[in-house]
């Protein structure tokens, strides 16, 4: 296993962002844990989005999942031993 101090890993992830956003690698919908992105962003987007399809008398659906704990429930040692 790998194990990283705190700036070890911060520098590491400033790298990979780095490279991933030079290279167009994130979505532009990918608003988490990007500078100059917000969850702000993304509300006013979705309720922008709504709205056009309201006005144009269509139907929407909205499907929300919090997975934010799932990670948290799985057995980290097991996918290192495959």
């Amino acid at each position: 296993m790998l194990l990283l101090t705190t700036d070890q890993f911060q520098y590491y992830h400033k790298r990979a962002i780095k490279f991933l956003n030079k290279h167009d690698h994130l979505s532009k919908n990918q608003y988490g844990f990007r500078a100059g992105h917000s969850t702000q962003q993304v509300t006013i987007e979705l309720i922008d989005k709504i709205s056009q399809v309201i006005e144009r008398n269509e139907y929407t659906v909205g499907i929300f999942l919090d997975l934010s704990k799932a990670f948290d429930t799985v057995n980290h040692c097991i996918p290192l031993d495959q």
